[in-house]
């Protein structure tokens, strides 16, 4: 069970989509929305621009009967633009409750879902254990809805999208960009809400392979400079209506962690 609870908070590894304004000539007619592909791309491209983050974590799972789980954590996370076979490494510190201090989490992310590299330290063990990445399922069991397969830099050109039209989410106009993805572990299907204003991702449906709604993740953002990170995030599980929430705070980002940081060996004190 704690593997299970450890795969899904690595969520703290954030988007960060930023698109440029559109264009247009003084005294001619709008130009039509570019296209899904192109808006996805650019988000993309400006979301992992950032080269590296610290922040606090308050994680927060809600159930029905009104029973909470919180656990706080110190995020680490740095990006290696796809070198040497690698996205990104994140290191996540427990630091409450007191049961789990010291805790910690090791992700080295690739660019397929399956071939992560995840370790985890337990300090009443003194131990290092690997854990196994890829096909995470939604079910009654898991300790929170916002997953590995969630946080991945999937490519654009992995799966088919279609621009399905514009929606405001909480005041802000958004174009609604439908991804129906390919042989993915988790989904078959997201509808993402992207902000015209500022380009962030504000909404997020995940759907199964036979097309039911699994989830909705909603997401507020902080400015940091000329970036974007998390402020808060709330995903629902639609089947259970239980909440997982996330919140960071103190956010520092392009502060040149070092790559040893994030070793196997830096786990153990």
């Amino acid at each position: 069970m704690i593997q299970i609870f450890y795969r899904s908070i690595f969520l703290l590894f954030f988007f960060l989509f930023f698109l440029p304004p559109l264009s247009r000539a003084e005294e001619a007619a709008p130009k039509p929305a570019p296209s899904a592909e192109a808006i996805l791309k650019a988000s993309n491209k400006r979301m992992y621009g950032l080269k590296d983050q610290t922040a606090q974590i308050t994680f927060r799972v809600i159930h029905l009967n009104g029973t909470e789980k919180k656990t706080v954590f110190r995020l680490y996370w740095k990006n290696y633009y796809g070198k040497e076979n690698l996205n990104s490494k994140t290191l996540l510190v427990a630091e409450s409750p007191a049961r789990n201090r010291g805790e910690k989490f090791l992700l080295w992310e690739r660019p397929e879902e399956n071939e992560a590299d995840i370790w985890l330290y337990l300090p009443e063990l003194r131990q290092v254990r690997r854990i196994q990445s890829g096909g995470h399922q939604h079910d009654k069991e898991d300790e929170s809805d916002l997953l590995f397969e969630d946080m991945h830099q999937r490519s654009v050109e992995k799966d088919e999208h279609n621009l399905m039209g514009d929606e405001e989410i909480r005041g802000d106009p958004c174009y609604v960009i439908e991804s129906r993805l390919k042989a993915h572990p988790a989904y078959g299907k997201k509808v993402f809400y992207i902000s015209k204003n500022e380009g962030t991702v504000r909404k997020i449906d995940y759907f199964s392979n036979e097309g039911t709604l699994l989830k909705t993740q909603s997401i507020d953002w902080q400015q940091i400079g000329e970036h974007f990170v998390w402020k808060t995030s709330q995903i629902v599980n639609a089947q259970s209506s239980r909440k997982t929430i996330v919140e960071l705070s103190n956010p520092k980002v392009n502060v040149g962690l070092p790559d040893d940081q994030f070793s196997e060996r830096a786990l153990r004190p």
